[in-house]
């Protein structure tokens, strides 16, 4: 058995026994629940608000948690006095959070489908950008401060931004779900026409600025000591 696999049935059993775990996992269906039977008329409302701001808070929380396991406790400055790639510390990490994410929000996606049809799926999929770019964000605040509490600060900043439909932000803005134009996109077929180039754009802008920040997190820890 690989060391990795032996880390992720560790880490597993600390999430499955863990109070802040289980009650993260609870949050996200019960938000699903409440913002549904509240914005249940609203289609675009509900998707924007529960996938681009709900749920990004919980992946905020999930990896600040992943982070906290090494950085809080210190022991990330031992693990790299062994002979091991550091790329791997931080890249285990983020693994674990959007693996835990991933496979919560697709069960509660699977639970609200009889309800609100196949638009929650593309929902969730034209939402990953966004949850890249907060988690990007989020992992280089931690490697920067050395503690999980700076990236869960850097992520609370961004889901704030992320509340506010800001006119300055423009074509940048986080949430697009509500739009009209993306809702009209996304509720018809995805095959049939392309959407706008600025919809794309945005949505890549994301997916880079989730990467490069990731990149960038490694490379500093890399150059310097925990």
């Amino acid at each position: 058995m690989s060391g990795f696999s032996i880390r992720l049935r560790l880490w597993l059993k600390l999430w499955f026994t863990s109070l802040p775990a289980i009650i993260l996992m609870l949050l996200l269906p019960a938000a699903a629940y409440v913002i549904y039977v509240t914005l249940s008329y609203r289609p675009a409302s509900f998707t924007s608000m529960f996938y681009e701001q709900a749920a990004m808070l919980v992946y905020v929380f999930i990896l600040q948690w992943c982070f906290s396991i090494d950085f809080d406790s210190k022991f990330a400055g031992q693990l790299i006095t062994y002979p091991i790639a550091r790329w791997k510390l931080i890249a285990e990490r983020v693994l674990l959070a959007s693996l835990l994410f991933t496979g919560l929000l697709c069960l509660v996606t699977t639970g609200l489908t009889p309800f609100a049809g196949s638009l929650v799926w593309k929902a969730l999929l034209f939402s990953i950008p966004v949850y890249m770019g907060a988690g990007g964000i989020v992992v280089l605040a931690v490697v920067i401060g050395r503690h999980s509490l700076g990236g869960l600060f850097a992520g609370l900043v961004v889901w704030i931004i992320s509340l506010n439909h800001a006119a300055s932000l423009q074509v940048y803005r986080p949430n697009l779900l509500e739009l009209p134009g993306v809702h009209e996109y996304l509720n018809g077929n995805l095959l049939a026409g392309s959407p706008d180039l600025w919809i794309l754009y945005n949505r890549l802008c994301y997916i880079g600025l989730g990467l490069l920040l990731i990149v960038l997190a490694i490379l500093h820890f890399n150059r310097k000591s925990v």
